[in-house]
C-alpha cells in the first residue's frame, strides 16, 4: 500500500511537470489553446503585463490571436494578417491575402502560419511579414496548424489532414477523410489527434500519416482535440464530449452536454478537470477521469468557444459579445467585460490569451481588445464598458473593481 501511494504521487508530480513543459513561456500563447497538445491552461503569474486599449481592424474577426514575445498575430475576414504590439495594439505590419483568416495563426521560430479562405497556407516571416512560400490546397482552410519535427500540419475543406515541409511548403504526406476538416491538429509526442466533419476522430502518425486508430461519433466533429492524462477530449455535434484512449482509441467516457459541442476542450490535469461550452450556452465542468459533471452554468448565449485556463480563473467568450470569467472551482462568476454592454450589440467574442495579467480577446466588430486581469479593468471602446461585480447586484459602470 505504502508502495503504490509513493508510485501515485511520483505520477501526480510527472503529469504536473508535463502540463508546466506544453506551455513555451509565461509570455506566450503561439497557437490555438496555448500549446501542441491544446490544453489551454497557462500558469498565471506578474511576468507580463499590459495597458487597456482597443484597435480596430479592417473587417470581422472570430478566431483568438497568437502572442509570441511582445507582439500579437491575427487575421481578419477582409484577408489581412496583422502584427500589433502587444502593449498598446499599434500596428507593425500587415500582409494581404486573397481570402478571409477564420483561424488562429501559429508561431514557431521566426515564422508565423497561417491558413486562408483561398485555399492556400501562407509561412510568413513574424518580424516583417514577409513572404517565405505559400501552398495550396483545394478549399478553405479554417483549422489552425500545428507545428512539431520540422512539419507543419493542418486541415482543409477539400477533406485532406497534410504535413509540410515547415521550410519550403513541400508536401512529405497527406491523408483523406470523408469530408471537410475543419478541426485543428493537436499533437502530442509521434502522433496528430483531428476531427472530421465525417463523424470520426482520428490519430495519425506524424512521420507517414498511417492511421493508428479511428473513432466514430455521431455527427460533425469539428471541435479541436485536448490531450492530457493519457486521454483524448473532444466535443461533437452529437451532444456528446468524450475522453478516448489516446493510445488506441478506445472510449473512456462520454458525457452528455445536451446540446451541440463545436469549441475545444480545455484540461487542467492540476484540478482533474476539463472545461467545455455548448451552443445552447452552458458552460461545464468535468472529472477528467470519469467526466462525472462537477459544476455548469448557464452564460445565456451560445458558447462556440474554448474556454481559457489561467490562475484560478476560466475565460469564456460568448456569442453575444461578452468574455466572462469565472472561478474554475466553483463555477461562480469573477467579472465579465462587454465591450457593446448590451448584448449582440458588439458581436461575438473569441477565446480568450491570456498572460500574466493580461486578456487579449478578438470580435466579430473587428476589434482586438486588451485587458487588465490583475486590476479586472477593461479599456473603453466605441460601445460602453461594464462590469459584472461582486461589490454590487447590477451590471454597471461606475464599479472600479
Amino acid at each position: 500500500m505504502k508502495l503504490n501511494k509513493k508510485i501515485g504521487v511520483i505520477l501526480l508530480i510527472t503529469c504536473m511537470m508535463l502540463a508546466t513543459l506544453t506551455s513555451t513561456t509565461a509570455t506566450d500563447w503561439p497557437m490555438f489553446q496555448d500549446n501542441p497538445r491544446h490544453t489551454g491552461y497557462i500558469s498565471q503569474d506578474t511576468s507580463y503585463s499590459t495597458q487597456e486599449w482597443t484597435t480596430k481592424l479592417d473587417g470581422s474577426i472570430i478566431a483568438p490571436p497568437a502572442l509570441s514575445g511582445n507582439m500579437l498575430y491575427v487575421g481578419s475576414d477582409s484577408g489581412k494578417l496583422y502584427a500589433l504590439d502587444a502593449q498598446d495594439g499599434n500596428e507593425t505590419w500587415t500582409y494581404d491575402m486573397d481570402g478571409a483568416i477564420k483561424s488562429t495563426p501559429s508561431i514557431s521560430g521566426n515564422t508565423v502560419f497561417t491558413g486562408c479562405d483561398d485555399g492556400y497556407l501562407y509561412s510568413n516571416n513574424a518580424e516583417t511579414g514577409t513572404l517565405n512560400w505559400k501552398f495550396k490546397s483545394d478549399d478553405s482552410i479554417q483549422t489552425t496548424p500545428a507545428v512539431a519535427d520540422g512539419k507543419i500540419f493542418f486541415g482543409s475543406d477539400d477533406g485532406y489532414v497534410y504535413a509540410l515541409n515547415q521550410n519550403d511548403g513541400s508536401v512529405i504526406w497527406k491523408f483523406k477523410t470523408d469530408d471537410a476538416v475543419q478541426s485543428s491538429p493537436t499533437i502530442d509526442g509521434d502522433t496528430l489527434y483531428i476531427g472530421s466533419d465525417d463523424d470520426k476522430v482520428y490519430a495519425l502518425n506524424i512521420n507517414d500519416g498511417s492511421v493508428k486508430w479511428s473513432f466514430a461519433t455521431g455527427d460533425n466533429v469539428k471541435s479541436s482535440p485536448a490531450v492530457c492524462d493519457g486521454k483524448v477530449f473532444i466535443g461533437s455535434e452529437d451532444n456528446q464530449v468524450y475522453a478516448l484512449n489516446a493510445n488506441d482509441g478506445i472510449e473512456v467516457w462520454e458525457h452528455n452536454a445536451e446540446s451541440s459541442v463545436t469549441g475545444s476542450v480545455s484540461a487542467d490535469i492540476r484540478q482533474s478537470t476539463v472545461y467545455v461550452g455548448t451552443e445552447k450556452g452552458d458552460l461545464y465542468a468535468l472529472d477528467l477521469r470519469d467526466g462525472l459533471k462537477k459544476w455548469n452554468i448557464s452564460v445565456g448565449s451560445a458558447i462556440n468557444s474554448t474556454p481559457s485556463i489561467f490562475g484560478n480563473n476560466i475565460a469564456v467568450g460568448t456569442d453575444s459579445g461578452s468574455m466572462n470569467i469565472y472561478n474554475k472551482f466553483t463555477g461562480n462568476g469573477v467579472w465579465s467585460y462587454n465591450p457593446g454592454y448590451i448584448p449582440n450589440i458588439s458581436g461575438t467574442v473569441s477565446s480568450a490569451v491570456t498572460s500574466g495579467g493580461s486578456l487579449f480577446m478578438t470580435s466579430s466588430d473587428g476589434n482586438v481588445y486588451s485587458l487588465n486581469t490583475d486590476e479586472q479593468i477593461a479599456p473603453m471602446s466605441i460601445y460602453t464598458t461594464y462590469f459584472s461585480c461582486n461589490n454590487c447586484s447590477n451590471s454597471c459602470t461606475s464599479c472600479n473593481i
